[in-house]
């Protein structure tokens, strides 16, 4: 009898064994969909890795991963797993398309990005909300093209592993003494408090090299967040923000002065600006007023940017919002005036000047008028690039700039990039 049984139990004990794959691999695959919900791409990478076979027969496993090595900065294997999608699925794959283009996009191969998105676009609903998205993103590109042939000749570098982590550094401030230190924020988890916090740190050059920062003073440092905004040009007063969050807390300036053993003299601000009010991004180091970006109302729509006269007794007059020309219905954030009084650098997330994201503009204060801008113009790449690129500042030597950027050749969250001019910036010189 069992020569008869027995093709019958090895079939139940294969569709035993093939039921248990099954289920280990929808296991799989949906853990590494919990894992990118989280934002954990690194673990949805190793989880879908860890399940070769899934992810060459199940198309959403094979996107999925693809997707994740894209956010995780592996844009290589983003795209050979994106293009072996297209060879191996008969069907249009849609959102392979759009995915491409953000691969091509972000390595600025823009007339590619172009293609993909474009097909992308022919898919989708006339009606849908998805159009306006992609619509956007070929506006990104088309100024992604024009941006490349920029006249300002620059060189764009990452600062490196010894000053850039996995971790969030942004806001650079070079030094205005010209002494080859940089300062900047930098957020990262705290042991202390187990809170992601911000501190303001420093970094020097050794031998032309960056060394590994260090915290400025850990009197300035405290488990709440700090945020560097500036230096005035004299090095002697120091501009931050400390607060428990962006909107709880309050700009204040350290004068390096020492109150004791354990305690540093800090002084208000004085200036018209409050973070409870939506004002953020400052800048303090105009000899005739502070700017900063506010949404506070009257604007043109999302983050405005505002200046505030510089009186002579030091106190500031009412904030003026800089106009359309300047501010529109996106976000203007991180103003930047140069020496020359005039030349206004900022970033902003409109489509019509971005090649994606926030990119750094310019604008020129009408001289001899009523204080009005010219139109904004990019700076030109590769300073901008397809992330995001904010608090940009040029440093004194008129040779080099500073900015903080989320581009994808980065070690983590946003980078402090240095730019190189082959030409000194006219609009700084003394």
């Amino acid at each position: 009898m069992y020569k008869y049984w027995r093709p019958l139990v090895i079939f139940l004990l294969l569709l035993l064994v093939g039921t248990q794959v099954q289920a280990q691999r929808k296991d799989k695959l949906e853990r590494a969909q919990r894992e990118f919900a989280a934002g954990d791409y690194a673990g949805a990478i190793r989880t879908l890795q860890s399940a070769r076979r899934l992810v060459e027969t199940d198309a959403d496993a094979g996107l999925l991963l693809a997707v994740s090595q894209f956010h995780a900065n592996d844009l290589l294997a983003a795209e050979r797993g994106l293009l072996e999608l297209l060879e191996r699925e008969s069907d249009d794959f849609p959102l392979v398309w759009f995915y491409l283009g953000k691969v091509y996009h972000a390595q600025h191969r823009f007339p590619r990005a172009a293609t993909e998105f474009k097909r992308y676009l022919r898919s989708l609903n006339a009606n849908g909300p998805e159009r306006q998205t992609v619509v956007q993103l070929l506006r990104n590109v088309d100024n992604g093209i024009r941006a490349g042939f920029v006249t300002d000749q620059m060189v764009a570098e990452n600062l490196g592993p010894a000053v850039n982590t996995e971790h969030d550094e942004y806001g650079p401030i070079p030094s205005p003494t010209g002494n080859g230190r940089l300062y900047f924020s930098l957020v990262s988890p705290s042991l202390a408090t187990g809170r992601a916090d911000s501190d303001i740190m420093v970094a020097g050059q050794q031998q032309g090299a960056w060394a590994a920062p260090s915290s400025l003073n850990d009197l300035l440092n405290t488990p709440a967040h700090e945020q560097l905004l500036d230096i005035s040009a004299d090095g002697q007063r120091l501009y931050y923000y400390r607060g428990q969050d962006a909107t709880d807390g309050r700009y204040l300036v350290d004068t390096f002065r020492v109150a004791g053993a354990d305690q540093l003299v800090t002084l208000a601000a004085r200036a018209p600006i409050s973070a409870a009010f939506g004002d953020v991004t400052p800048y303090f180091g105009a000899a005739d007023a502070v700017y900063f970006a506010s949404r506070r109302p009257g604007g043109y729509g999302g983050l405005d940017l505002y200046r505030a006269e510089r009186m002579p007794d030091g106190s500031f007059g009412p904030p003026q919002n800089l106009g359309p020309n300047v501010n529109g219905p996106y976000d203007e954030i991180c103003p930047f005036m140069a020496r020359d009084g005039r030349t206004l650098y900022f970033s902003t997330n409109d489509p019509a000047h971005s090649v994606g994201g926030f990119d750094v503009v310019r604008s020129y204060r009408v001289l001899g008028g009523d204080g009005r801008f010219t139109q904004p113009e990019n700076a030109g790449m590769p300073l901008n690039s397809a992330g995001d690129d904010t608090h940009f500042r040029l440093a004194p030597d008129t040779f080099t700039g500073f900015l903080s950027s989320d581009r994808k050749d980065g070690y983590g969250k946003r980078d402090i990039y240095i730019v190189y001019y082959v030409e000194p910036r006219e609009e700084m010189r003394p």
